[in-house]
């Protein structure tokens, strides 16, 4: 029976996604998948500027973070 590790990293930006892809690939991970994470909107921002002026209140939108899912065989030792 197959047993395998896994974890999950967040990366700010595409380019640092690639960039970690790549380091946790030479460490012996693989990919199981990659997903664009949106944030919303800010609560305190868009509560503000939507009393304000509605309009603007889709401003605070926050920026996409990227979400990786790795997983590697765990090796058992005995």
């Amino acid at each position: 029976m197959s047993e395998y590790e896994s974890k999950i990293e967040f990366y700010g930006s595409e380019r640092s996604m690639k960039r970690g892809i790549a380091k946790e690939q030479k460490r012996g991970w693989e990919v199981v998948s990659t997903e664009a994470v949106e944030q919303g909107y800010g609560c305190l921002k868009t509560g503000c500027m939507g009393c304000l002026f509605l309009p603007l209140a889709l401003l605070g939108k926050k920026p996409s973070r990227y979400k990786v899912q790795y997983r590697r065989y765990k090796f058992s030792e005995g």
